[in-house]
């Protein structure tokens, strides 16, 4: 609720102030399905998270594959070099790990629009898979 009430908040915020404002609303489908492992390795150690740890995830993942059926036949191995597993308690710390270094690049370019009292401007809104992004200029498109 916190994401939509800031959402709220910036709308109103431009619509009183009348200062321009495009709201831009990202939804990363299948967000968990496309997370490249060796993208994923390499954020891990840019934070400093130990090799110890990459290495058992490279345990879990490296190597894992899939198979199909199609018309009672099966194919397969497929190797996964994509995607971690969903539903366990590590796959959300590790798609917000991935997409982490995005919303700091987005927030460190954006000036963002400053809402209420709040000390500093709001650029960025994330929840799970979903971005809102404030944009108070044309210039801010291409960053």
């Amino acid at each position: 609720m916190e994401a939509i009430a800031t959402v709220r908040e910036a709308i109103a915020f431009a619509v009183f102030k009348k200062v321009p404002l495009c709201v831009l609303s990202l939804d990363f489908k299948n967000a968990l399905d496309r997370i490249s492992h060796k993208y994923l390795y390499s954020t891990l150690r840019c934070y400093g998270i130990s090799d110890l740890f990459i290495d058992r995830l490279k345990k879990m993942y490296d190597g894992a594959t899939s198979s199909m059926q199609l018309n009672g036949h099966t194919y397969g191995p497929i190797p996964i070099r994509c995607a971690i597993w969903q539903g366990r308690p590590l796959s959300i710390v590790l798609y917000v790990l991935r997409l982490h270094p995005l919303l700091r690049m987005l927030e460190q370019r954006l000036p963002g629009i400053k809402i209420g009292r709040r000390a500093r401007p709001t650029s960025i809104v994330a929840y799970a898979d979903d971005i809102t992004i404030f944009v108070t200029s044309t210039d801010d498109f291409p960053s």
